[in-house]
């Protein structure tokens, strides 16, 4: 019976130790908070405008669209690109339409040139058309 008992509290110890080397093989902090990038807790974030490095922002990007989920710094920073976005996107949209103003008003001033030019040639081909005429009356008074 003493074998039996020497085994049992050998048995136990072994998963004892088993199961606090397991604690330790962990280690600090590795595995708990999947969220964050490693040494997050380490430091400050200078330059960073959100949670993720300047490198890795499209990759959050996409993970905070699919992640339903978000603390409120997740919703801050991502209400800051959204607005950066959003005044890109606008940055865009009025250098689009100063271009498209400045092509119509470019084809109004051509437009207008031909115009005044048609002019000029279609009271040139008058002008002519009574001369011509004149010289014929003149013609035909003296015949």
């Amino acid at each position: 019976m003493d074998k039996k008992l020497i085994k049992v509290l050998f048995i136990a110890c072994l998963s004892l130790i088993f199961a606090v080397s397991l604690a330790f093989a962990q280690g600090k902090g590795k595995g708990q908070n999947k969220n964050r990038p490693p040494g997050w807790e380490k430091g400050e974030k200078k330059g960073w405008q959100s949670d993720v490095p300047p490198g890795q922002k499209k990759d959050e990007k996409l993970k905070k669209k699919t992640n339903k989920s978000e603390n409120k710094q997740g919703k801050k920073s991502k209400s800051k690109i959204e607005q950066e976005v959003e005044e890109n996107e606008a940055e865009a949209k009025g250098e689009k339409v100063k271009q498209e103003a400045e092509k119509e008003s470019e084809m109004k001033v051509k437009e207008e040139e031909l115009e005044k030019e048609e002019r000029e040639a279609k009271s040139k081909i008058e002008k002519e058309k009574s001369k011509v005429k004149s010289k014929q009356k003149k013609k035909q008074a003296t015949q």
